[in-house]
């Protein structure tokens, strides 16, 4: 499709210009769950099992894989090795994992080495959704055809119709953005793009508009 994720200009610069990057500061784009899928080389659920040094400025996790969602043929090659790379600090996008969890993770291939960053997808599996799940085992691969755009609660309006039907719109905070994050897959109708209802996701839309319109009763 063309896009990269920012964590990915991260990676490149991890490799190539390290020494510089220990100064700066991770930033990450706003980006949902289903985004982070299609733009990755690989989604992986995995169990770590050692932690590598690899150099003063980078790390390998040696995990094992327990099931792969997404990879390409670069990616089958580098996930042989077991091991997932990535800077080894906070401020280098670094991804912090604990030895024995298990967690679903996201990431590109970078000269035939598998690496994952703190801007992609770094969920503990037992803190995913249902609907999360669904959509990694093949709802988010279906919606790779359109875009998710994170905005501002208050311009929600003005961006869909802008969007000629190409976009769902993830609204921020205190619009319903965890329920979009946890429940919510955009899939493409011939209405457009548009996220798909779900019994759990209309839930979450309901709890979050009843804690909305106690909050509003609440203020003066």
């Amino acid at each position: 499709m063309g896009r990269l994720l920012v964590w990915t200009h991260f990676l490149l610069l991890t490799v190539l210009l390290a020494p510089v990057q220990k100064a700066a500061a991770c930033s990450c784009a706003q980006a949902h769950p289903q985004t982070k899928f299609c733009e990755s080389d690989f989604v992986v659920v995995v169990r770590v099992k050692k932690i590598l040094p690899v150099s003063d400025y980078e790390i390998a996790y040696k995990v094992k894989i327990n099931r792969v969602f997404k990879s390409n043929p670069k990616a089958d090659v580098a996930l042989m090795q077991n091991l997932l790379r990535t800077p080894s600090t906070d401020s280098m996008c670094g991804v912090t994992l604990n030895v024995g969890d298990t967690y679903v993770l996201n990431g590109r291939i970078v000269s035939g080495k598998a690496f994952i960053s703190y801007c992609g997808l770094s969920i503990r599996w037992a803190d995913t959704t249902t609907r999360q799940r669904k959509g990694l085992r093949q709802l988010y691969q279906q919606g790779c055809v359109c875009d998710i755009l994170y905005t501002h609660w208050r311009r929600k309006g003005a961006v869909l119709e802008s969007s000629g039907g190409k976009n769902c719109l993830w609204e921020s905070t205190p619009g319903p953005q965890d329920c979009q994050e946890k429940y919510g897959v955009c899939m493409a109708s011939p209405s457009g793009c548009s996220w798909v209802p779900s019994v759990p996701y209309k839930n979450c839309i309901k709890e979050y508009q009843r804690k909305r319109e106690q909050q509003r009763s609440r203020e003066p």
